[in-house]
């Protein structure tokens, strides 16, 4: 007799930062839905003995076409479902015939149809403000939607710094099962609030030791340091683990990916060296200021402040969100972020390879121009929209405590 290994299945699976967590507690995941081509080549690329579906969810709206991808029933359906084109009400306003705005309830029919022991849907912290063109609470018509097929719904709002991430990045989670009572979101694992005196030092909370949160550098300084335009989608280390997370990162990894400077012009560089720890473009003197496109040197009267921020070192991480390259600035080094820096800051280990082009240009430009071979997540989006693997990996272990997936007993031979 053995143990059962627990079952899910990822839709919206993107890079699969959410599926990779719940392999790392045990879980099996045969099956993956994603709908972007570079995404999806990352995790076939990642995951080649896996069925990774590349298909629009929404071609999947009966039973029929639903069980017809998916023979099996799983133990729990993990995903992401967009829902900005959901609301039209809140901080972010929205098109109520976005299209984006039917992906909730497909994910919704999966659940009817494979009845689950249990799913978990990741989102934004900002859906929980948002209403409907009707007033109605986004996240009240998702309860809703969930409570009437049978599960009892619990929305955890979990920061992944304290789960042994090095970002502050909070994140809401819709959680679903059939039993009686809440059973509550995973037990915290570290603090932020841990530094007396500049020291990082161990907090009790409810009778139990709480690790300080993991900073920056301890992500990244192992790293080989590059200028703008180094480094190589393939190249090896240069240097020795400095600490059990950094050893973590490396398991099974010989060689080092995605970690390439972005192509930064001689300005650029100069501009950034006029940037500290926790200031961003819009504090450098005037005379290393943007300049206006085509403007003949004339300075830029726009000021992004949330552009090229200098990350803090000796603290976690700001978000890491899709456009993370331009968002902040290496903390000793006079360049953004490589593809790989944000991977580890998300906690994917090294040996995660990300496919598909660094970076783009935006979406509407290549549509404008019909570069529809480009139109993908390139590497630094499908970084920054993952679920943080460590994150999904303390969900993934809380369900099997709480629900009991792993007691049922198979035969062996």
């Amino acid at each position: 007799m053995s143990t059962r290994q627990p079952v899910a299945i990822d839709l919206f699976a993107g890079a699969g930062g959410f599926g990779l967590g719940f392999e790392m507690a045990g879980f099996d995941i045969p099956l993956s839905l994603e709908m972007d081509l570079w995404a999806c080549d990352t995790l076939r690329y990642n995951h080649p003995q896996k069925t990774i579906l590349q298909h629009d969810i929404r071609e999947y709206n009966t039973a029929d076409s639903i069980r017809s991808m998916c023979r099996f029933k799983p133990d729990v359906v993990i995903g992401g479902p967009p829902c900005q084109g959901f609301s039209i009400a809140g901080p972010a306003k929205k098109d109520p015939k976005d299209p984006r705005n039917s992906l909730f309830t497909n994910f919704a029919q999966w659940i009817r149809y494979l009845e689950p022991k249990a799913f978990v849907m990741e989102n934004v912290k900002g859906l929980l403000a948002r209403r409907n063109g009707e007033g109605e609470k986004v996240i009240d018509i998702i309860r809703n939607t969930f409570t009437s097929l049978g599960y009892r719904v619990e929305v955890w709002v979990l920061n992944a710094a304290e789960y042994g991430i090095p970002q502050i990045r909070e994140r809401i989670f819709i959680v679903g099962h059939y039993e009686s009572a809440d059973i509550g979101p995973p037990l915290k694992t570290h603090t932020l609030n841990s530094n007396l005196g500049g020291i990082p030092q161990l907090s009790l909370f409810n009778g139990y030791i709480l690790q300080p949160a993991l900073t920056l550098w301890e992500a990244i300084s192992d790293l080989p340091q590059l200028n703008a335009r180094e480094g190589a989608e393939e190249q090896p280390y240069d240097s020795e683990a400095l600490n059990p997370f950094q050893k973590w990162a490396r398991a099974g990894s010989t060689h080092l990916f995605n970690h390439a400077a972005m192509d930064h012009s001689p300005r650029l560089v100069e501009r950034f060296k006029h940037i500290k720890w926790g200031e961003s473009s819009s504090d450098v003197p005037e005379e290393h200021g943007a300049r206006r496109r085509n403007g003949n040197g004339e300075l830029s009267k726009v000021n992004y402040d949330q552009n090229n921020r200098r990350l803090h070192p000796y603290k976690p991480s700001h978000t890491i969100a899709a456009s993370f390259y331009a968002n902040f600035i290496h903390p000793f080094q006079h360049r953004n972020l490589t593809t790989r820096e944000g991977a580890r800051i998300q906690s994917f280990p090294d040996k995660y390879r990300f496919l598909g082009k660094k970076t783009v240009v935006s979406h509407k430009l290549l549509h404008r121009e019909e570069r529809f071979d480009e139109k993908y997540l390139c590497q630094y989006n499908q970084v920054g929209n993952a679920v943080p693997p460590l994150l999904a990996k303390a969900i993934a272990q809380h369900l099997q405590e709480k629900l009991e997936l792993c007691n049922q007993l198979i035969e062996t031979l």
